[in-house]
């Protein structure tokens, strides 16, 4: 009989691995052939056929992408545990968030089953992963081998075979158009994400994109892994293969296991790859454990051991060859032996097909530890969780209170949605109470610490001060890969107040649909009044404008608060409940208004430059601008040099580009060596005709809003009583949130004395000077105060940014120059200064 289940077994697994295509027969080439490349609409098709085909995997359908593709992913596991998934769901649930008790929690951990999420191309140009993800997904369909038999029946594999479907699509179609040409694996001419580009590895705590959203949403509330595996590219003439152990420092808060688990598991794979005899396997370099908003690093703070995965890059699909004397490990700049990068890699060809088997390889790696780890790693996400739990309850603070009275009380609850978002625990003071000697206020939101995602709410709310690593003061600084500080709620401008010591409040659970929601227009009264201390106000503003309702604004403070507008409640009344479903509002009402002292607006017709190349800066801000539904139109080079561009625009946006790229298309020396050439349509800049419509759109009254690196073009081209010190001074500084003093004026309405920015060492910062001709203006809104300039990260010698300024706001011919320094739009994170750009769209509108 024994024989005959056997002989049965084989049987029935030839069958079922005849009925599936292998990936070389589905695609048509073996995956990681040069110049070949799978796009993702058919990536996603072999998903759903190997569903189809093999009990071993199941597909789900997170939902819908920027652009409207579907995000998936496939659940991987033996055929009993997909049959349990609701079960193993639930035990992980109960492990990650430690509502049991410590007996309760070992017997689920010897029950339960090892989540790994393995998430592949978030960065779309970094396109292996996305052709390892088929091959992989196949050989756990059919394989027979006893180690993937065992990683099926201990581990809940998830695989994303692409974190930016939108961005794989244009890479591999732009790689195809161009192959076989000059162009071929060059860089696209646009952003390989609608709207952050690079910068959707910099979204995981703020969550603004759809795709960030969709994917944090199965990690914290449906799987809870034990293991999230993020795989990236880098540089293609470094270390071959980068996984951790991480650089210094460790970001503050994240539980030592976490840091333990992620050095075992990196150890595992650089051991599993020497093996494998794939040399250039390095750790440490210049990947630190300092937070940056990533897929990995937010992971640790929900207690799960995030690892990064960095291969050496090839062009696309199309090899490289890398000289021996080229080649930089990231531990050592001669390519020496080194404790981290014992067997460097030594040079020569490197093609798709090398990247995908070092993916390949440390991917099993990752989930042979899983297997052979699983009853540990389950119980230690219990034990972090817990710890984290009794640390909040005994050490300070005890809680965060988000107190009701804010300048912006509505940006508070969408910085209370961003907590939710991750699975932090929430509530709302149902009554006034005072406690320890402290007022909680009723509709305040509470943060208590004692929760299992402690981390994650320190590491948002606390002040970030990034440590000095130097060996001795005469050392350079070593500063962070990306940012030093990202306090939140000082860029989103909330007021958030720590509470020292733990106090029973009356609270009642705040879940997202019971925060951020419509709130009724009044009923009463002739006219409604919106302030533009609301962010949401500019939104409810430009949709009254788009749908032709008359919006007036007090520009003097006469009869309302300085800026505020106004309406006819009748006629604004089915935009105003139509948009504050969506986005909610605060109105108030009044019977009377004086119409003649107040100015009637008209809709600025708004133009947003998009050099050729791609910019995040840019690319942020137009989700900005699409967020809050203010109407724009993308403009390149030759719609700039259009004779008809004083006609047809109002206000022109210029962000972050630089002198060189701006006039002529060509980027700063500095950086020109990473730059490879685009095809002749995507070259060049507005040159001396875009300038000529630029002079004629200020003599018609238009506004000309230059931010970041495009301020240079606009101090020198039209000859601007302002200098731009960040060229001649040499501020250390990677981005931290600096202090700022707030001048009443036309471009900071709505805003308080004081303002958070994020700063970096290249932002503009202006001494302004008398102008020269009569007839010009210069007026600063935003200005550095006398000391104390760091808030958060981290910031060397403040005394060159001392009283200088950071927004001017310059009157040419009739027009006016907006010179807006600090990334006011930071990552959609900085809602604090959001003010500034709305004022300025809305300047001479209607004047």
């Amino acid at each position: 009989m024994k024989g005959k289940v056997i002989v049965f077994f084989i049987l029935f697994s030839t069958l079922i691995s005849g009925a599936i295509q292998s990936p070389q027969t589905f695609f048509g080439f073996a995956l990681g052939t040069d110049r070949q490349l799978a796009r993702y609409d058919r990536i996603a098709e072999y998903f759903h056929h190997i569903d189809r085909n093999s009990p071993r995997v199941k597909v789900q359908i997170l939902g819908k992408t920027t652009l409207d593709n579907d995000l998936i992913l496939g659940i991987i596991s033996s055929e009993e545990n997909l049959n349990q998934l609701s079960r193993y769901q639930e035990i992980s649930q109960n492990l990650s968030l430690a509502k049991i008790s410590q007996g309760e929690a070992r017997a689920l951990a010897r029950e339960g089953k090892a989540t790994v999420f393995i998430t592949c191309n978030l960065h779309s140009t970094e396109i292996a992963s996305s052709q390892m993800a088929p091959r992989i997904l196949y050989d756990f369909a059919v394989s027979e081998e006893p180690e993937i038999k065992e990683i099926l029946d201990q581990v809940i594999f998830v695989l994303i075979p692409s974190l930016n479907p939108d961005g794989q699509i244009m890479v591999v179609d732009w790689y195809r158009k161009y192959q076989g040409t000059e162009f071929e694996g060059g860089r696209l001419p646009t952003l390989y994400h609608w709207y952050a580009g690079h910068d959707n590895n910099r979204d995981w705590f703020k969550q603004n994109l759809a795709e960030t959203r969709l994917v944090s949403r199965a990690a914290y509330f449906q799987f809870f892994p034990q293991i999230w595996v993020d795989e990236h590219q880098m540089g293609s003439s470094g270390d071959r293969f980068f996984v951790p152990p991480f650089q210094d420092p460790p970001t503050p808060s994240v539980h030592p296991l976490v840091w333990r688990t992620i050095n075992l598991i990196g150890t595992r794979i650089g051991f599993d790859l020497q093996l494998a005899n794939l040399s250039g396997v390095a750790s440490r370099g210049f990947f630190t454990g300092w937070w940056i908003g990533a897929v990995d690093d937010t992971a640790w703070f929900h207690n799960i051991p995030g690892i990064l995965f960095e291969a050496a890059s090839v062009k696309i699909a199309t090899p490289i060859y890398i000289e021996p004397e080229e080649v930089r490990s990231g531990e050592s700049s001669d390519n020496s032996r080194m404790m981290f990068s014992p067997d460097p890699w030594t040079g020569g060809e490197w093609t798709l097909a090398d990247i995908l088997r070092y993916e390949y390889e440390g991917t099993l790696s990752v989930l042979k530890t899983a297997a052979r780890n699983r009853e540990n790693l389950l119980f230690n996400s219990y034990r972090m969780a817990e710890d984290q739990i009794q640390k909040g309850k005994h050490t300070p603070p005890a809680g965060w209170l988000i107190p009701p009275h804010q300048s912006d009380a509505l940006t508070a609850e969408k910085l209370v949605q961003t907590l939710l978002r991750a699975n932090t625990e929430v509530f709302r003071v149902e009554e006034s109470v005072t406690r320890a000697h402290r007022y909680f206020p009723e509709g305040s939101f509470y943060i208590p610490m004692a929760q299992p995602y402690r981390a994650y709410v320190l590491n948002l709310l606390s002040v970030q001060h990034y440590p000095d690593l130097r060996n001795n003061p005469q050392s350079p600084p070593v500063l962070p890969y990306d940012s030093a500080g990202w306090t939140l709620q000082y860029g989103m401008g909330v007021t958030v107040e720590p509470v020292s010591e733990a106090v029973s409040l009356p609270l009642k659970p705040v879940d997202l649909s019971s925060v951020y929601q419509h709130r009724p227009a009044p009923d009463s009264g002739t006219y409604l009044v919106m302030e533009p201390r609301y962010n949401n106000t500019f939104a409810a503003v430009f949709q009254l404008l788009e749908k032709g309702v008359a919006v007036y604004r007090d520009r003097e403070g006469k009869t309302l608060p300085a800026g505020a507008f106004l309406v006819s409640r009748d006629q604004a009344r089915p935009v105003i409940d139509s948009l504050s479903r969506q986005i909610p509002l605060k109105l108030s009402s009044r019977d009377q208004a004086a119409l003649s002292e107040l100015s009637r607006l008209k809709k600025p017709r708004v133009g947003v430059y998009q050099n050729w190349g791609g910019n995040m800066r840019e690319g942020w801000m137009r989700y900005v601008l699409d967020e809050f539904r203010i109407g724009h139109q993308i403009l390149h080079n030759q719609d700039i040099q259009s004779k008809g561009l004083a006609s047809d625009f109002d206000v022109l946006i210029f962000n972050d580009v630089s002198k060189s790229r701006l006039h002529d298309g060509k980027v700063p020396p500095r950086y020109r060596r990473w730059y490879s050439p685009l095809p002749e349509k995507y070259r060049g800049g507005i040159g001396d005709k875009g300038f000529d419509r630029l002079v004629e759109c200020l003599k018609k009254g238009k506004t000309l809003i230059f931010m970041g690196a495009s301020c240079g073009y606009a101090i020198e081209k039209f000859n601007l009583p302002v200098t731009n010190r960040a060229e001649t001074q040499n501020i250390l500084c990677p981005n931290s949130y600096l202090r700022t003093l707030v001048k009443p004026g036309p471009l900071t309405f709505g805003m308080g004395k004081r303002a958070m920015v994020m700063f970096d060492s290249d932002t503009p910062f202006f001494q302004t000077s008398i102008p020269n001709n009569v007839q010009e203006t210069r007026r600063t809104a935003l200005v550095f105060p006398k000391r104390d300039l760091l808030a958060s990260g981290w910031l060397g010698d403040e005394k060159p940014l001392i009283r200088k300024s950071l927004v001017v706001n310059c009157g040419k011919y009739d027009g006016n120059v907006i010179l807006i320094g600090p990334d006011i739009v930071h990552r959609g994170q900085s809602e604090g200064t959001y003010r500034i750009l709305f004022n300025a769209l809305l300047l001479n509108a209607g004047r």
